[in-house]
């Protein structure tokens, strides 16, 4: 894996606000160019190295204020709040010890900082190096490696030659928008679906135990929370990029699950939910598979969560009515119950939709 590669993936988890763990030896330029690339995009960035904080300096320090316990706000968290957008990189976490990394889970995924809310705008990369070359260096406990995104960080030696020549400040770094491309609702939602379909036909990959050993339970393994980090880097990454996404699941889910959803993805032939969103009679509704109906109609429900049109909504319930009357009213139904919870303020569901949804009606009352 090239440091080209890392890159789209760590740009991923970056656009999608999923926290990412950059894995490698000491030394190899991680922190450097990670600092980089948030300055190239923009992001006011903070650095704090795990080993040399304590679990206040995530939480605050507790005061009483008339009986009530609250924390006290820490500079760092301040600065990021008020940032038009902030990158936190947490430097060394494998140094840190087992009680600030406790401090550290709801500051990782629920952007808390003791009563301090980061906002939507705050990314997180953590940065770490291998318990066994770092200094005094910990296995990460299971709750804290499940909220991030894996990657495997690889030493450029191009580069490094290239910032020796002519100074590492020089170094061209690119942009969110230059690795990624432009967003894509609709494979953003295709991903979306294909992630929720491989997880309901292989439940087993849902929610196991955590593993037993405790460096395996350090690094990536499924859970509801790494499906759904996958799902959100995967809608985020540039469409067509299979190394990015094989990477993104094996960051999030480990390499077994990635494995099997690779191979699941080969043979799926998913629909691109904006063609049918505009034709539903593409579909071959009555002899469709149940796993690709599935992962279309998931499609179909997030694209239309992203956009919020009242077109969009009317097309995703067409869709719907379409599955119905196709022979497929089981698959069909969970959906556009999704649709009413989300229908635009105005919006009324047209003739055919009632129709093909008589049954469901009539037990839920009327819909307007």
């Amino acid at each position: 894996m090239s440091q080209t590669l890392a890159l789209r993936t760590i740009a991923a988890g970056i656009r999608a606000d999923v926290p990412v763990l950059v894995w490698g030896n000491p030394g190899v330029a991680k922190t450097a160019t990670l600092t980089a690339l948030g300055k190239t995009c923009g992001f006011h960035t903070e650095v704090i190295v795990g080993g040399n904080r304590e679990a206040t300096d995530f939480i605050g320090l507790p005061y009483e204020d008339d009986g009530t316990t609250g924390y006290l706000g820490l500079g760092w968290a301040e600065r990021l709040r008020r940032s038009e957008k902030g990158l936190l990189i947490i430097d060394e976490l494998t140094t840190a010890a087992p009680s600030v990394q406790k401090a550290m889970l709801r500051v990782l995924q629920e952007r808390m900082v003791g009563d301090t809310p980061l906002p939507d705008h705050v990314r997180v990369i953590a940065i770490a190096n291998p318990p066994e070359t770092a200094a005094d260096g910990w296995d990460l406990p299971a709750p804290v490696a499940n909220r991030f995104m894996h990657v495997d960080w690889q030493f450029d030696a191009e580069s490094w030659f290239l910032g020796m020549s002519a100074g590492f400040d020089n170094i061209d770094i690119p942009t969110l928008d230059d690795i990624l491309g432009p967003e894509n609702p609709s494979a953003a939602a295709r991903a979306k679906g294909a992630i929720t379909a491989f997880a309901r036909a292989n439940r087993h990959l849902l929610n196991p135990n955590p593993p037993s050993d405790a460096a395996e339970a350090g690094r990536a393994w499924p859970s509801p929370r790494s499906w759904h980090n996958a799902a959100e880097a995967l809608a985020a990454a540039k469409p067509g990029d299979e190394d990015v996404a094989h990477l993104i699941v094996k960051g999030c889910a480990g390499e077994a699950a990635a494995i099997e959803f690779q191979a699941w993805l080969a043979t799926a032939d998913l629909h691109d939910p904006a063609e049918v969103m505009a034709d539903p009679a593409i579909v071959r509704w009555r002899s469709e598979r149940p796993d690709r109906l599935f992962a279309l109609c998931s499609s179909v429900t997030a694209l239309v969560a992203s956009s919020g049109t009242t077109v969009d909504w009317k097309a995703g319930c067409r869709v719907f009515a379409a599955c119905a009357e196709g022979g497929k009213p089981d698959v069909a139904t969970p959906f556009i119950q999704q649709m009413h919870a989300m229908k635009p303020e105005g919006a009324n569901f047209d003739a055919e939709v009632l129709r093909a949804f008589a049954d469901l009606y009539r037990r839920m009352g009327a819909i307007a």
